[in-house]
């Protein structure tokens, strides 16, 4: 979904020469920004952002704690609120994590499948809340770096199904929306070099979830995201992210992977193809041109089906683009970005945020 966002040389060479958490700052560090944005899902809007840095102990090897926060309103009446937060404790092998997030938003849901066809019909107004609360340990299996235990919490409503045929024919599981309580856990291996702006490293995160009753639907979901990065001349980052995503066949319609968004497979609406599987191979090339101004460059291939036999190289679905970053908070290396995103058939996308896309 278009929108903001749910973590050089001292210049350019100093970051690629040692470009870690800024650990002898230990002060609490603010960042805001107010914005105005306009996309077809939005329509015009305007809103603010910002973010907290701030570190639980005086500890060299301590990665700083964050909490980001935005919230934005739109012409055609939709708002939403997020708060995302990663507390580091205990040299970082204790982990708080607590996404919330509220809105009423315009959705769209072309049906399910590889080939769903644009009607006209696709848009639906919906009311979400979400809260989830994570606690990443050291490692109890596989070796990783840390293994987090999760409770999650949804409740979504269908506000306005407007012309979808889809929803007003109750064709899909959810087209009324319904609460879901999750519990699960996750595995982490995060040897990244910095989390706001990786330069070197590799990060691996492999989550499962169990929607058990008094959910309104019993199902699993399985996360799998893999990212390295590599230095490559002076001043560059090459970035690559492979992500993969499952559901079991009983998940709501509005829980099923979703192809697009900000993140992955940028210049689709999130959502313009959702099934029970999804999998994407994504790359970025990143540099800075001056102390704090710079670009990037990506492209992505990936599909969904409704099983991971269906995904076929023939098929797959395309997306490149790129963007400006401007480095606006410089000890720890965070960035505003902008970035359009171009997909076939003639999607496009444009996207801020702050931190990278991965």
């Amino acid at each position: 979904m278009l929108g903001f966002s749910q973590d050089r040389q001292h210049a350019i060479d100093s970051i690629l020469v040692r470009n870690q958490d800024s650990i002898k700052i230990k002060k609490v560090a603010f960042s805001g920004y107010p914005y105005a944005f306009y996309s077809p899902e939005t329509q015009a809007a305007i809103g603010a952002g910002g973010i907290i840095l701030f570190y639980t102990k005086k500890n060299d090897e301590l990665r700083p704690s964050k909490i980001g926060f935005g919230a934005h309103y739109t012409t055609n009446k939709q708002y939403k609120f997020s708060l995302n937060s990663s507390i580091y404790f205990n040299e970082n092998n204790v982990v708080v994590e607590m996404p919330l997030s509220f809105g009423y938003t315009l959705d769209k849901f072309w049906g399910i499948g590889k080939n769903s066809i644009e009607n006209g019909t696709e848009g639906f107004f919906k009311e979400d809340f979400d809260i989830s609360l994570e606690v990443q340990l050291p490692p109890a299996l596989f070796f990783a770096d840390r293994t987090g235990f999760l409770l999650e919490f949804s409740n979504t409503k269908i506000v306005d199904p407007q012309q979808n045929v889809f929803l007003n024919d109750e064709l899909v599981q959810g087209f009324e929306g319904g609460k879901l309580f999750g519990a699960g856990f996750d595995w982490i291996w995060d040897r990244r070099d910095n989390l706001f702006y990786p330069t070197s490293g590799h990060y691996q995160f492999i989550k499962f979830v169990v929607y058990p009753e008094p959910s309104d639907f019993v199902f699993t979901s399985l996360e799998i995201d893999v990212r390295y990065y590599k230095k490559l001349f002076k001043g560059q980052v090459l970035a690559t992210n492979l992500y993969v995503n499952s559901v079991s066949s009983n998940a709501p319609f509005y829980k099923l992977p979703a192809l697009g968004g900000q993140n992955r497979m940028r210049g689709y609406f999130q959502g313009r193809y959702r099934d029970y599987n999804y999998i994407t191979l994504q790359m970025e090339y990143r540099q800075f041109f001056t102390e704090r101004m710079g670009f990037v460059a990506f492209g992505g291939i990936g599909d969904v089906g409704s099983e991971i036999t269906d995904l076929s190289l023939k098929e797959l679905k395309y997306s490149f683009g790129g963007g400006l970053r401007y480095l606006f908070n410089k000890k720890e290396n965070v960035n505003l970005r902008m970035d359009i995103g171009i997909g076939q058939d003639g999607n496009t996308g444009i996207y801020f945020g702050i931190e990278e896309a991965f």
